[in-house]
């Protein structure tokens, strides 16, 4: 019964364990969670709105006022008497004359207006402005791809260093095994009288050695998980207990000779120079859009209101409109003649600039060619280090197991013994980084080259 419920919770603990992922595991959750990239979608989107907001500029501007008072006091207020001059606008009004009036009209009033303004010609700078806005969403959709390659090369390096202190825990494991039995040889011979403590403490100080060093690669272990998982998507605070990566052995995945065709490729590819050419093209349209700011700007457009006063009496209100409604039709021409004095030095100015962008360009094609040329030195360099560490290794492995059989027949002193251990683990330690750098260098080309 016992056995069963043993079974059972080993069977839970396995279903609740750590996920483990491979690296294109790692890569793929990377281009979905990582966070560098969903703010690179978020700038690609908000260029898009840019675009479209800069397509509105094709269309009417239309506005509407609206405008209301009361005044605390009428407007219109007088007392006196009327004038013999009256009797010139009608006889009707000669009866008026020397009689007394008082005249206390229009406190408040309203009006309702709206315009509709449709531009012909700005200067060129609603198109150009279109296609600045263009520009500029190409240019967010390459810094998306830029972003990506980045963060696939942070994963691929995060990946392969976490990989690379897992081998020399592995390492650290066969040392220690070995270093161990050396402890229960060396205990035999101190029992047997043909050593001294001295041996024994030689064992003790490199089992002390090798503690303190696996203290070192638990926390690099821990510090690389937790990189890692951050670049990937996954709470760092929840990465020691869930999650951890599938060990791959992609010694020479690819060999050099497959992508030695590669070699002197040229950079036109990389998202670097294709930002540059963006810059150049955005820079030859500031400059349109400098000139057209002193081209004529050309505009027609509609426009009506409707008013309506009050506060007047009705004997005003007989013979006056207090409500009044009415239309236009108008175009504007606007011609900036003075601003050419200091607009010539302004387009001037943006003509520097865009030959600084055609410098930056051609500079940046140069240094992009280094810097695949150097890629490949460096993958080149990566797998002829490869090769030496593995013969190393394979030459430290074979001293080790002579020193281990002539130690057993007393033929090797127990320091010879200890320094072909060391050896040994160096020589692994120096294959796994070398494999590690291998599988760096060879991403960080086909980052470059591809």
């Amino acid at each position: 019964m016992k056995s069963h419920i043993f079974y059972i919770l080993m069977l839970v603990s396995m279903s609740v364990s750590a996920q483990k992922l491979t690296l294109e595991q790692c890569l793929e959750r990377a281009r979905t969670y990582n966070h560098e990239l969903r703010n690179a979608v978020l700038e690609t989107e908000a260029a898009s709105m840019q675009k479209k907001e800069a397509f509105t500029n094709y269309f009417p501007r239309i506005s509407a006022n609206v405008m209301a008072f009361r005044m605390f006091d009428e407007m219109v207020k007088a007392d006196g008497t009327y004038p013999q001059e009256i009797a010139a606008l009608s006889e009707q009004f000669i009866p008026l004359i020397g009689q007394p009036f008082s005249v206390s009209e229009f406190n408040r009033a309203y009006a309702i207006s709206a315009t509709l303004i449709q531009p012909l010609f700005h200067g060129g700078q609603i198109v150009n402005g279109n296609k600045l806005a263009r520009v500029q969403e190409d240019v967010m959709a390459l810094k998306h791809q830029l972003t990506e390659k980045e963060v696939v090369q942070k994963v691929t390096e995060c990946y392969w260093q976490l990989a690379q202190v897992r081998y020399n825990m592995s390492t650290l494991d066969a040392a220690e095994k070995q270093v161990e039995a050396v402890m229960e040889q060396v205990e035999n011979f101190l029992r047997a009288g043909v050593t001294t403590r001295n041996s024994l403490l030689k064992v003790r100080l490199r089992q002390q050695e090798l503690s303190s060093n696996r203290l070192k690669l638990e926390n690099a272990d821990h510090v690389l998980r937790l990189l890692l998982a951050q670049q990937i998507g996954i709470e760092p605070a929840l990465a020691d207990k869930d999650f951890d990566i599938v060990l791959e052995d992609k010694t020479l995945e690819q060999p050099i000779e497959a992508v030695a065709g590669q070699l002197g490729l040229s950079p036109d590819h990389r998202e670097e120079l294709q930002l540059l050419g963006k810059a150049v093209e955005a820079q030859e349209l500031q400059v349109k859009m400098e000139r057209g700011k002193y081209l004529p700007h050309l505009a027609v457009g509609l426009a009506g209101y409707h008013t309506g006063l009050g506060g007047f009496s009705d004997g005003v209100k007989s013979y006056m409109h207090t409500n009044m409604n009415n239309g236009l039709v108008f175009g504007t021409l606007a011609i900036p003649i003075s601003d050419w004095w200091g607009g010539n030095y302004a387009m001037k100015r943006q003509k520097i600039k865009l030959q600084q962008a055609q410098n930056d360009r051609e500079n940046a094609r140069q240094m992009l060619q280094i810097d695949i040329e150097r890629a490949w030195t460096n993958l080149q360099e990566a797998y002829k280090q490869t090769q030496i560490a593995q013969a190393s290794c394979d030459e430290a492995a074979e001293n080790l197991r002579m020193s281990t059989d002539q130690y057993r027949m007393s033929t090797c002193t127990l320091t010879d013994l200890l320094d072909a251990e060391t050896l040994n683990r160096q020589a692994q330690n120096n294959l796994a980084q070398a494999k590690a750098n291998y599988q760096i260098a060879l991403a960080d080309y086909r980052r470059k080259a591809q």
